[in-house]
């Protein structure tokens, strides 16, 4: 009957959730990095390089994405435990890397495919060599791509309950997705803080997408159907 942030305290005063907080944003930052760090490159080189089986390496990155990651999960969680990985932040970030990659790698290539190759033996007449043709002439001309790309890497991390649920076995490693389980119980559910959780979980990423969203639209449609 009456307007109430109770439930807001209730949730920002929760010291578990906090740390559920924290992980999602080092891990999510953590994934985004590595994965731009890692698609950049590789996207480079299956756009601008004709090699043996080049063709077969785009088709499994498009493949990869036809198959649900549930079909990868036990072979996963067995690799992450005989790494020592499980229950640790970083096998979070592999985890995560590894099921937006192949999406990431692909968008990169369809943007670097409409850069004209014709910058490239410019550049290489200027003295550049393929590094610095990459990070002087491809990155700057594909920021919003590159924008694109890293917040679909961001929220792929952030929203991630899989693989969360399989490999985080404690407190100091779950994120927030799980985190909305703290104010359930099996005798009732505690609404007002679950629906407050909600909105705090989800108001980094609506931040996150009016930060970008002039580059994210620029770089979808310039994106959209180009290396198919």
């Amino acid at each position: 009957n009456h307007l109430t942030i109770e439930n807001y305290m209730t949730v920002i005063g929760s010291e578990t959730f906090r740390l559920y907080f924290i992980n999602s944003t080092v891990i999510a930052v953590a994934v985004t990095l590595l994965t731009l760090g890692v698609g950049i490159p590789a996207a480079y080189s299956v756009s601008r390089f004709d090699y043996p089986g080049r063709d077969y390496v785009v088709l499994g990155l498009i493949s990869s994405q036809m198959l649900p990651l549930v079909l990868v999960l036990i072979p996963f969680f067995t690799v992450m435990f005989r790494l020592g990985l499980v229950d640790t932040r970083i096998g979070l970030v592999f985890a995560h890397s590894v099921g937006v990659l192949p999406f990431v790698v692909w968008l990169l290539k369809g943007y670097f495919d409409a850069i004209p190759e014709a910058l490239d033996e410019a550049a290489k007449m200027d003295g550049c060599g393929y590094l610095q043709i990459m990070y002087r002439i491809i990155v700057p001309l594909s920021l919003p791509g590159i924008a694109v790309a890293g917040f679909y890497a961001f929220v792929g991390s952030w929203n991630d309950y899989l693989f969360v649920s399989i490999l985080s076995q404690s407190t100091g490693t779950r994120t927030l997705p799980l985190g909305l389980q703290l104010f359930q119980t099996a005798q009732q559910v505690d609404w007002g803080a679950v629906t407050a959780a909600a909105v705090v979980t989800a108001v980094p990423v609506v931040l996150l997408f009016a930060a970008v969203h002039s580059w994210l639209v620029e770089g979808l449609s310039n994106t959209g159907g180009k290396g198919m």
